[in-house]
């Protein structure tokens, strides 16, 4: 049996909720594992990463700026030695952003609205344990 992929989920914000929750149930529904990570700043969501040893940061922005978090959030990663780590972003992102986040080694963004299957194939085409 191959090892189940671990995904770490961390969200910019405390509310507005209730999609995280969506993917993190539909991610192990389809065999992931997923560390909930909550609300955490960019140096923590690294930290958190490297603790728990993940193999793909998901990173939900609703209300932060993408622009400014996801380059903190790859030089902490940077930082802590795990700059390899794949992060993908989820939620509100102008799609003017995508290919400044994609410059930055964002390897996809899944905006509001994307089917749980698109996401759960993109983690098994791209990402292994």
């Amino acid at each position: 049996m191959s090892p189940r992929l671990k995904i770490l989920l961390a969200t910019d914000t405390a509310g507005h909720t209730t999609g995280y929750y969506v993917v993190a149930r539909g991610l192990r529904d389809a065999g992931f594992e997923v560390v909930l990570g909550g609300h955490l700043v960019p140096r923590r969501i690294a930290e958190v990463a490297v603790q728990e040893d993940a193999d793909v940061i998901g990173y939900r922005i609703m209300d932060g700026a993408p622009e400014i978090l996801v380059p903190m959030l790859m030089d902490s990663l940077k930082t802590h030695g795990a700059g390899g780590i794949p992060v993908i972003v989820g939620g509100i992102v102008s799609s003017h952003l995508i290919p400044r986040l994609n410059e930055l080694g964002v390897k996809a963004v899944f905006p509001p609205g994307t089917p749980l299957p698109a996401i759960v194939e993109w983690l098994r085409d791209h990402c292994s344990a």
